[in-house]
């Protein structure tokens, strides 16, 4: 490949340069990423129109999850070279990772009027468009995608992702299986299996897969999401939990983790930690109207319906709610607070006073010789008298 440098074959900086890129390519090639990456870098500072090298730069950093310096040399290889079609597809690739879908768009839509079947612009389009929603319209991009590598994992679970939505559901199932013999262990299909298992309530599969995925990416905080809908879906609260709080550990800072914990919390009659989650989530997202939802419904649940009213008609903004409310929501929270701390320290003195009496009882038993039976009392006619419970009045009689 090119490197992009002024063709002279008799100037040695020149030819230094090349050698240096050829040296770098090799070592990206043998996995030092790091070392190529320097020599690139190298390169670029040394000569500003190494476009090969700078795409080469660019295309690491994004492998290495540099992604902002990455979208600065990609573009700059870009705006030089607009035919360099694989730098703007890398370039696409990092702007979709950073979530900024309209612009990664523009990248791959460039890419494939010049180069129809580009397999990474494929690939990206479709996830684009399946991200907002768009099934239809990525489906035919999935469709050449999967005719191009029919035997790939990634491929055949774009292509499900895709069918699933619009009604091919046996289809996408069939696709994610498939997918799954070439890659047991590949996580997009384990999640998107769960998925389409779990709205067709087939719960325990769903269930199953849905394990294997956060197992696989135990950093990933989707997979543990998918997995404490489903247990909640199937009233395991506890699991639900232990799903939810896996994933917010994973995430701190998604206000969805704590949203679902509201939610769970609350369906197990747990209030106190319902309201807490949920304002722990308009804390992380001050304008999301789920976390607003989510503290309206906890709040509703307390009986403080003024407040949840106050906190829906909000819309999301917390500018909006009066002082007065939050003093409330702070009352509120340290009375729930305190009733869990007294049912909490009742139930384990319960429980302690329960152990007791049962030693008590062992002990007694252990030291008191066996009785022999009492004779059970007749009747006149010889028969056994009908058993008489003991009782006691309600209160003691006044001497």
């Amino acid at each position: 490949m090119s490197s992009s440098l002024p063709p002279s074959s008799d100037d040695p900086v020149t030819a230094g340069l090349a050698r240096a890129l050829n040296d770098a390519m090799a070592r990206e090639s043998a996995g030092d990423l790091d070392g190529a990456l320097r020599i690139y870098l190298d390169i670029v500072n040394r000569e500003p129109q190494a476009h090969e090298a700078r795409y080469r730069a660019g295309t690491a950093l994004l492998r290495r999850g540099d992604l902002d310096e990455a979208v600065t040399l990609l573009r700059q290889v870009v705006f030089t070279c607009p035919d360099h079609l694989a730098a703007r597809a890398n370039l696409g690739n990092a702007l979709l990772l950073l979530d900024r879908l309209e612009p990664a768009r523009d990248a791959f839509v460039a890419v494939l009027k010049a180069e129809p079947d580009n397999r990474n612009a494929l690939y990206g389009l479709a996830t684009i468009l399946l991200r907002l929603d768009q099934p239809r319209e990525a489906a035919p991009l999935t469709r050449r995608l999967l005719q191009a590598l029919p035997n790939s994992a990634a491929a055949l679970t774009l292509d499900a992702d895709a069918q699933g939505p619009i009604g091919q559901v046996a289809a996408a199932i069939a696709q994610y299986r498939q997918a799954l013999r070439i890659d047991p262990g590949y996580v997009p299909a384990l999640s998107g299996l769960a998925t389409i298992l779990f709205r067709q309530s087939r719960f325990d599969e769903a269930e199953d897969y849905a394990r294997q995925a956060a197992r696989v990416n135990s950093k990933d905080p989707a997979p543990q999401s998918l997995l404490g809908t489903i247990l909640l879906a199937r009233e395991d609260w506890p699991g639900a939990i232990e799903a939810f709080t896996a994933a917010q550990t994973r995430d701190p800072a998604d206000a969805t983790s704590s949203i679902n914990l509201s939610n769970a919390h609350r369906r197990s009659g747990n209030l106190a930690a319902a309201l807490h989650h949920a304002r722990a989530a308009w804390d992380l997202a001050p304008s999301s109207k789920a976390a607003a939802n989510a503290l309206g419904t906890a709040l509703a649940a307390c009986g403080a319906g003024k407040q949840a009213r106050a906190v829906l008609m909000a819309q999301g903004e917390r500018d909006q709610l009066a002082f007065k409310v939050w003093q409330d929501l702070d009352a509120l929270e340290r009375h729930l607070e305190e009733v869990a701390a007294r049912a909490q320290a009742e139930a384990e003195a319960e429980a302690a006073r329960q152990a007791a009496a049962r030693t008590a009882q062992q002990d007694e038993a252990a030291e008191s010789p066996a009785q022999p039976a009492a004779d059970a009392p007749t009747q006149d006619d010889g028969t056994a008298a009908p058993h008489e419970p003991e009782t006691l009045p309600l209160f003691p009689e006044e001497r």
